[in-house]
């Protein structure tokens, strides 16, 4: 048995539960809230004092990306072609800045100065605008349509939809969902993941008054 333990929200766990539910691995969602996190912290059950991990019968795998790889193997996820494979891991890596940026926010307690910045943040010229803007871009000129001009749907593409879109949820105060409106080719590429065979079934029983409303067909419409 697999154990993905992870906040009850999308953020960095999201891509990993959609990869293992893909997968023919058996699997639990533990979600917990910081309290347990802090007591797992303490007890050092995480390898790197953070969340996500996955605990394996062989051990605990920390950090989103290397969860991600290791449910997208089973999931069928990750390209057998050796290139192919490796831009899927260069465009994961190359999405660190706007986690990066958002996350200098969540230590700000006081509402008004937390708000103040993430709007500068992606504002034009800001730093997560600028990794918007960047994947936009990248989208442009894959031949695929795919996150990483692969031949189908890898890894790469949940991490990109999920993280990227679940910004716009209306759960971060602060970041407005008319922000999206300025990246066309991100929104189509909403379009085709959000109606992918497998990503729409795996959201099929969620309503728009969800959390991960902005993973179904149509939620920038």
């Amino acid at each position: 048995m697999h154990r993905l333990v992870y906040f009850a929200v999308p953020g960095r766990g999201e891509a990993s539960r959609v990869a293992l539910a893909f997968s023919d691995l058996e699997w639990e969602d533990v979600e917990v809230n910081g309290e347990q996190f802090d007591a797992m912290r303490n007890n050092g059950e995480l390898p790197w004092n953070m969340l996500p991990v996955l605990q394996t019968p062989k051990g605990t795998i920390a950090e989103s990306s290397a969860i991600l790889r290791y449910a997208g193997k089973y999931a069928g996820l990750i390209p057998e072609d050796s290139y192919q494979a490796a831009k899927v891991d260069e465009f994961m890596d190359g999405m660190g800045p706007l986690a990066r940026g958002l996350d200098t926010t969540f230590g700000i307690a006081e509402q008004e100065e937390r708000i103040r910045l993430r709007k500068e943040l992606f504002a034009p010229g800001g730093k997560c605008a600028n990794s918007l803007q960047i994947y936009d871009d990248k989208l442009a000129i894959s031949k695929s349509g795919w996150a990483a001009d692969t031949d189908d749907i890898t890894i790469a593409d949940l991490k990109l939809f999920t993280e990227v879109f679940a910004l716009f949820s209306g759960n971060y105060d602060g970041v407005e969902k008319s922000v999206i409106q300025r990246y066309p080719n991100l929104l189509k590429y909403h379009d085709r993941v959000s109606n992918n065979p497998r990503i729409k079934q795996h959201y099929s029983d969620i309503s728009s008054e969800d959390m991960r409303w902005t993973f179904l067909p149509g939620a920038f419409n």
